[in-house]
């Protein structure tokens, strides 16, 4: 090599070592901790968090699920010291699936994903398989709601007989929400006032696995959705039953007005959530990843802290986040070994994760040996420049 090319190549070395050391390292940093199945997160105007979580699935207000905001009022980063969280809905009922429906996993419905508007608006959404009615008169049924002021439970928007609702999201431009009905398969648009429109119901991915929305994003640059299709269950494959296709699941982008809708990202495992930020980066966070485990026995004793210790038929610690930069360069991944995430929140160069899906304090195998099953909240920083 020439010396004047030699000493190009160094400099540009120098160049990328000192655009590495300007960079800071990714963060991930535990921010709440003791958490009852936490699910939505979302940012209020003035900084402060509202974090829904789902529960114990226990007949017991203190386990039932709830709405909380969360401040950090001592300013050391965290929600975990006393009076940085105050309830603002609370004692909703939750279930079990592996109780409820024998499912052979161990998962916990109730609340759900929780939005807040730049006006301050907060909706969310909430699952429940109990027919009839609440003592307050309230459907039991899965719905859409809108936390009033005191707050309460008349304002529902819109409640469906069956179906699992996972995910909401609002669309300033046409000034509509975006849910994704799980339970169908589908994705709907549901005005303000109440009104449902069907947008699309996809059909099953390779290997026969459901085609299951569990999470969306909208994308202010172009007003398209990113819908996060987890591999749903496969009741005939090889006569048993799967839970999920390792890499089957994927991310697709889906015009809202035309229900057109093409493939994103593929190759994922159990994609359980999907953000995307305004210079058009995605984020996606994986349920899980390799096979799934053995299932449980519909009897299984959740509720037993002493119970031998169970996966609940997904492999525990083998979640991960990654993004996928704009610009079309190799995915960088986050964070991995993530004890089952569920839902994915960006805001402000940061993202929250919620971890820890499953019956609280159920024993469980982790990376160290036996551990419970406990939910977090995590803050992921430094990946933007």
């Amino acid at each position: 090599m020439p010396p004047k090319s030699l000493a190009a190549a160094v400099l540009s070395l120098i160049a990328l070592a000192s655009l590495s050391a300007a960079q800071p390292p990714i963060t991930v940093a535990r921010v709440a901790s003791d958490l009852l199945n936490p699910r939505g997160v979302a940012v209020l105007p003035d900084g402060r968090l509202i974090v829904a979580e789902a529960g114990a699935a226990a007949e017991s207000d203190d386990t039932a699920g709830r709405i909380s905001v969360f401040d950090d009022l001592n300013g050391d980063g965290d929600y975990d010291d006393t009076g940085e969280r105050t309830a603002i809905l609370c004692c909703v009922g939750g279930y079990n699936a592996l109780v409820e429906y024998g499912t052979g996993q161990d998962e916990i419905g109730g609340l759900g994903d929780v939005l807040v508007l730049d006006d301050g608006r907060v909706f969310f959404t909430q699952d429940d398989p109990q027919a009839g009615y609440a003592p307050d008169g309230t459907p039991r049924t899965v719905g859409v709601f809108r936390l009033s002021p005191e707050p309460a439970w008349d304002q529902r928007l819109v409640h469906f007989s069956a179906a699992t609702v996972n995910s909401v999201v609002y669309d300033p431009i046409r000034d509509v929400l975006y849910i994704a009905e799980s339970g169908m398969n589908r994705v709907s648009a549901l005005t303000l006032d109440g009104r449902l429109t069907p947008i699309v119901v996809f059909k099953n991915l390779q290997h026969g696995q459901q085609a299951v929305p569990s999470g969306l994003a909208f994308d202010p640059a172009t007003g398209d959705l990113l819908v996060a299709l987890l591999s749903g269950q496969n009741r005939a494959y090889f006569g048993t039953v799967i839970a999920y296709m390792p890499e089957a699941a994927k991310v697709v982008r889906l015009n809202p007005e035309t229900g057109e809708w093409r493939d994103e990202i593929t190759g994922l495992t159990t994609a359980v959530d999907v953000a995307v930020d305004a210079a058009g980066n995605v984020y996606v966070a994986e349920f899980a990843t390799g096979w799934p485990t053995t299932q449980m026995p519909r009897d299984f004793p959740v509720h037993d802290r002493n119970a031998p210790p169970d996966a609940g038929g997904y492999p525990r610690f083998s979640g991960r986040v990654t993004m996928y930069p704009a610009d079309g360069s190799a995915p960088v991944r986050l964070a991995e070994g993530l004890d089952e995430p569920t839902n994915l929140t960006y805001h402000d160069s940061a993202l929250y994760v919620s971890v820890g899906q499953g019956t609280p304090g159920r024993p469980i195998i982790g990376p160290d040996g036996l551990t419970r099953i406990t939910g977090s909240l995590l803050r992921i920083s430094g990946f933007l420049p």
